[in-house]
């Protein structure tokens, strides 16, 4: 840990000065400075002495790479976190060779800022886990109703549930369909970069960068986007595809991963990275052939990561009760959640927006909410299991 906690922040941006002061109460023996954000006030001579520095620069403007260039070779061990509000995604690269450290896109939040500055300063958070939980989803086929899954968790899970006393979590969503991925859609999002950023980027991919090219939604889930057109599927391999999610897991608190219904030479190396998988499977014959042949094949490729089978669009309440228990005696596993069909699915999803919070009263929003909570417990009681495994060994 280093000894000198001083940090130099050179911004003007209230929400951004807001921010940074909340977010310092959360670590320990540190002070701040407030500098002018324009090179001047011995700003380069500062920038040397301190542990960390946050400029705050327009990403538009062909000045903002000069400065972070110039205060780059200043900072001490590279301590730079630049304040791009707004910021494209080619912005955010130009930064980052420019020699950022991190890059923050807004809003700023005092949790962003104080996750940033605890990764700087090599300081753990006593809230914070040392690494996330990876949920990827998978589908017998296209029209499963997955996506919408994976969208929903992550919201619910990003906004916690204080009536079943689960706290709130950072939550990311990893569209990794790279033919027919719909997320951005399916959020009403525009987002300024997708997947394809991360892969031209390479090596350069880390936590901080992984979270500077996703885009926001209200709900606070983040989503990395999937590509504007269709890209072949083996454009991503099995070792870049696993990094990008030990990325996420670094970065956030719970990372949902959405698969495409075809399986690649990255699917089960992926699978195998989570800690848990959720299988989607219509409440019908060839929903539950499809779910056979899923779990075949992941005990085929030997993946040993517990699945979550959730039986989704239900028709009334008897359809509710016999047929979970008729398919799980099918596939010799029992059925986790039942989500019943509700008119409000497709509504909210004309309008962009998603179920659970345009129609939170609805059927499948309940169902919804107690699937969230069960799989939350699932999780719990996963590392309950590993950390009494551990004290045994």
């Amino acid at each position: 840990m280093k000894t000198d906690r001083h940090v130099l922040v050179a911004a003007t941006d209230v929400e951004l000065l807001a921010a940074v002061g909340r977010a310092i109460h959360g670590l320990n023996n540190i002070s701040v400075e407030i500098a002018r954000a324009d090179g001047g006030g011995g700003l380069w001579s500062k920038a040397a002495r301190a542990a960390a520095v946050i400029v705050e620069v327009d990403g538009r403007s062909n000045g903002a790479t000069t400065l972070v260039r110039r205060l780059s070779g200043s900072a001490r061990d590279g301590g730079l976190i630049v304040a791009a509000r707004d910021a494209d995604g080619e912005s955010v690269r130009a930064l980052f060779r420019a020699g950022a450290t991190d890059v923050l896109t807004g809003p700023f939040t005092p949790d962003i800022v104080q996750a940033s500055l605890s990764e700087m300063l090599q300081d753990e958070l006593e809230s914070a886990e040392a690494e996330g939980r990876v949920i990827s989803v998978i589908k017998g086929s296209g029209g499963a109703g997955a996506t919408t899954f994976a969208l929903n968790l992550a919201a619910l899970l990003a906004k916690g549930d204080e009536k079943r006393h689960r706290p709130a979590r950072s939550a990311a969503v990893l569209d990794l369909d790279l033919q027919f991925g719909d997320t951005d859609l399916a959020l009403d999002l525009l987002p300024r970069a997708t997947v394809i950023d991360v892969l031209q980027a390479g090596d350069r991919v880390d936590p901080r960068f992984l979270e500077g090219v996703m885009t926001e939604h209200p709900s606070g889930l983040k989503l990395l986007a999937p590509p504007p057109t269709i890209v072949p599927l083996d454009a991503l391999n099995a070792n870049f595809a696993v990094d990008l999610v030990e990325h996420a897991s670094r970065g956030f608190q719970r990372t949902i991963v959405d698969l495409p219904a075809a399986w690649t030479d990255w699917t089960f190396p992926v699978l195998s990275r989570s800690d848990l998988v959720v299988m989607i499977a219509a409440p019908t014959v060839a929903g539950a052939v499809g779910a056979r042949r899923m779990i075949e094949g992941l005990k085929a490729a030997g993946v040993q990561t517990p699945v979550f089978l959730v039986l989704n669009r239900l028709h009334g309440l008897v359809e509710a009760f016999d047929k979970p228990s008729r398919i799980g005696r099918n596939l010799a596993m029992g059925v986790d959640a039942a989500l019943r069909f509700d008119a409000a699915a497709p509504k909210a999803a004309d309008r962009g927006q998603l179920v659970v919070e345009a129609f939170a009263g609805a059927q499948l929003s309940k169902d919804l909410r107690a699937c969230a909570a069960k799989l939350e417990g699932r999780l719990e009681a996963l590392s309950a299991g590993a950390a009494f495994a551990e004290l045994a060994a």
